[in-house]
């Protein structure tokens, strides 16, 4: 099989001690800022040297998360950060930002060991395009956006760039980076790492006024793909990644030992991977998924292990599996409620279980498991273990002379010579036993004795507190020599200059959600974003949108914007990059869009380079908005309602059982979603993609905007622009921006 990794997540100390354990070759983790689970423990930029050396020294990797948006003000301790982990020795660093990528990208990266850069999830690649222009940008590997389908991903994996994807854990009903909704409610931005989880929240399915259901529409099933590794492999992937930085240590343990034992030895517990869940589990959309995918209320989220009968009076049940003692049962009373029940002693698969405290325990109903105590059995004794990286010691005691000890790791030797000259022994002599006992005591090391060559002098006396030394000097010495590989320079990276200030005129834009709207409505704006062409709009200075969510072929593309009259584009996804050759060889202008979370000044400024327009992140300030628009020619959405958020996902399909076919002649293709807090959310599908909207129309206050930031209004009908001088004041979250 491919020489592909298994790749842990870890959140705090103990879960990097949990993947060591079990075999992970390589880590993902985050500092205390820019991490992309703002609220996982992390580490701190103090701490974080001796981490990168503890796991260098058992030969693994570790890739650290620098992915979520950057502030203006922030952009220096970024900085900052990225030299001293290029200082420690990190392998690779995960990346969002684009202007943050923009200033590191052509730093020196040479020497055995050099450092990589990552495209993090966030950046939405899921096309071969896609993954062509970040390889072209000079990434050194993508991660895959988890709705990427299989044969897509064998597409990318032929490129020369090494690719990742996300194989098991908790799944974004969202297309990666393109989630509005927990900014939108509670200012908490995904794309800063600060993701509220509104997704998992209950929501009512309207149509029509009326209400279809009420349940957890936007919660995705855990992804569980250890059945399809080997396709995984054979598809080119180079890394296996297992989400779950905020999960146990118990999680981290026994998935990554399973996912290692299937990868090398086609092979796992499949009792393990069910237990270690509280949600059932798909195979994602990377495999096709179209049905069962949501974690509904409904859902039997644990395993079940048997099932309630009576006897005599008594309640009982017959455990289908293998349990430990302390793990911990559901039981469901004939009034449906749930107890849990706590095992006092070990049950085998056949054994009967007296339910003696639950009388009313329901007849034929499931027993299932909630906790396992072998997945903490497990992690013990993988704890107990992993400290054991093979060590070959020599000892050398010639009376007179120094001590000698030689350490060999590998291909790395170390020799290391003691302070006092060996002294003949006058009562008592040490032996070579005594020496070997002492020599042998690595307990508190990662190394276990594999040989040991001992050669001393007969009658000969050293102290025992002396040769414990020279061990413990020499293993320093060793420990050193293996890390000085990894560690670096400091790049001393440097900001470029941004553009000096200059004389912009605000332009006024529409982008259309649907080309029903009168030809006259359209005359006030100077350019007119549009997904189809009509011939009622000839004349006008129009701009093609390129979807996010689509490839295109080139040149099909091409002739379709000459032949229909069209200024432009509007890019939306890295994929686009690939065109930009082509459109300027055409004389097309290409604009920027808001689904690329332009957030900061250096993106400004890298979009500038071959871009007329640059459409600000709908989560940006109005202080930084109208600072970059006397740079750059910048545009604010400045009414309209928001696109909260895109999903394969449609929540219909659940009540529907359509398997996402024949979306076009749904009823439901345009309908609401309602949240346990009373928001209304309008959700329309179309080109089978679900794309949520807020009800509430955003109003801009231009009296906060300076005369040179651009308007962007977003219209769905003739009344959306007849109200915008009627609609009230609502400036959604630029006043502020995000945290």
């Amino acid at each position: 099989m491919r020489n592909t990794e298994i790749l842990a997540p870890v959140g705090k100390m103990s879960m990097l001690y949990a993947g060591l354990a079990a075999g992970a070759c390589s880590f993902y983790l985050a500092l205390d800022d820019f991490g992309a689970r703002a609220y996982a423990k992390n580490f701190s930029i103090d701490n974080i040297k001796e981490v990168i050396d503890l796991i260098h020294l058992f030969d693994r990797k570790v890739f650290i998360t620098i992915n979520t948006l950057i502030k203006d003000e922030e952009m220096d301790k970024a900085l900052s950060y990225l030299e001293k982990l290029i200082e420690y020795g990190a392998d690779g660093i995960l990346i969002q930002d684009i202007g943050f990528y923009s200033l590191i990208k052509d730093i020196k990266r040479d020497g055995e060991k050099k450092i990589e850069f990552h495209a993090s999830t966030q950046m939405a690649i899921k096309d071969y395009d896609g993954a062509k222009a970040l390889k072209d940008l000079g990434f050194d590997r993508i991660v895959i956006a988890r709705e990427t389908p299989i044969d897509e991903i064998k597409k990318i994996a032929k490129l020369e760039i090494d690719t990742e994807v996300f194989v098991h854990g908790s799944l974004c009903v969202s297309y990666s980076g393109e989630c509005l909704l927990s900014s939108y409610l509670g200012r908490r931005s995904a794309n800063r790492g600060r993701c509220a989880g509104i997704c998992r929240k209950k929501y009512k399915l309207i149509n029509n006024g009326k209400v279809l259901g009420y349940d957890y529409y936007l919660s995705m099933k855990d992804l569980n793909t250890i059945d399809n590794i080997e396709e995984l492999v054979k598809a080119g992937v180079d890394s296996l990644k297992i989400e779950g930085r905020m999960k146990t240590d118990e999680y981290v343990y026994n998935t990554v030992r399973n996912y290692k034992s299937m990868l090398e030895e086609s092979t796992y517990n499949n009792d393990e991977i069910e237990d270690i869940s509280n949600r059932s589990y798909t195979k994602g959309f990377i495999f096709g998924q179209k049905r069962n995918y949501l974690a509904l209320s409904n859902e039997n989220k644990h395993r079940v292990i048997g099932k309630v009968f009576e006897k005599s009076k008594d309640k009982f049940f017959k455990s289908n599996s293998k349990l430990r003692k302390g793990s911990i049962l559901e039981v469901v009373t004939k009034k449906n409620k749930t107890l849990p029940l706590t095992l006092t002693s070990d049950l085998n698969n056949g054994d009967v279980l007296k339910l003696k405290d639950f009388k009313d325990a329901k007849i034929g109903s499931n027993i299932s498991l909630l906790n396992s105590s072998i997945l903490k059995e497990n992690l013990e004794d993988g704890l107990s273990s992993y400290k054991n990286l093979p060590l070959d010691i020599s000892f050398v005691g010639r009376l007179g002379e120094y001590p000698k000890i030689s350490l060999s790791y590998k291909d790395i030797k170390v020799n290391f010579l003691g302070k006092s000259k060996i002294e003949r022994a006058n009562k008592v002599s040490l032996s070579e036993e005594d020496i070997r006992e002492n020599l042998s005591k690595l307990g508190n090391t990662i190394y276990k004795v594999k040989n040991i060559n001992i050669s001393i002098d007969d009658n000969i006396f050293i102290k025992k507190k002396d040769i414990n030394e020279l061990r413990r000097n020499a293993i320093y010495i060793l420990n050193n020599k293996r890390l000085e590989p990894y560690y670096k320079k400091n790049p001393n990276i440097k900001k470029r200059n941004l553009k000096e200030n200059r004389e912009i005129k605000r332009e006024k834009n529409v982008e259309l959600l649907s080309n029903n709207i009168d030809r006259g409505l359209l005359d006030d704006f100077d350019n007119v974003y549009v997904r189809a062409f009509d011939k009622s709009f000839s004349g006008l200075n129009l701009y093609y949108i390129l979807d996010a969510d689509k490839s295109y072929n080139k040149k099909e593309l091409i002739n379709y914007l000459l032949e229909n009259g069209f200024k432009g584009v509007i890019f939306n996804n890295y994929k686009d990059f690939v065109l930009i050759d082509d459109l300027r060889k055409n004389k097309l202008k290409i604009r920027i869009g808001r689904y690329l979370n332009v957030f900061n000044s250096y993106s400004f400024d890298f979009y500038d380079k071959f871009s007329e327009m640059i459409s600000s992140s709908v989560e940006n300030s109005f202080e930084n908005i109208n600072k970059n628009s006397k740079r750059y020619k910048t545009e604010i959405l400045a009414y309209g309602p928001i696109e909260l958020m895109n999903m394969r996902n449609c929540p219909f399909s659940s009540i529907k059982k359509c398997g996402l076919n024949g979306c076009e002649k749904c009823i439901f293709n345009d309908s609401q979603i309602e949240d346990e807090d009373g928001n209304l959310f309008d959700i329309k599908r179309s080109d089978y993609i679900s794309r949520i909207y807020s009800r509430k129309i955003t109003k801009i206050d231009l009296k906060k905007l300076e005369n040179s930031v651009s308007l962007l209004y977003l219209v769905r009908n003739n009344d959306d622009i007849i109200n915008i001088k009627n609609t009230k004041i609502n400036n959604l979250g630029y006043d502020r921006g995000v945290i």
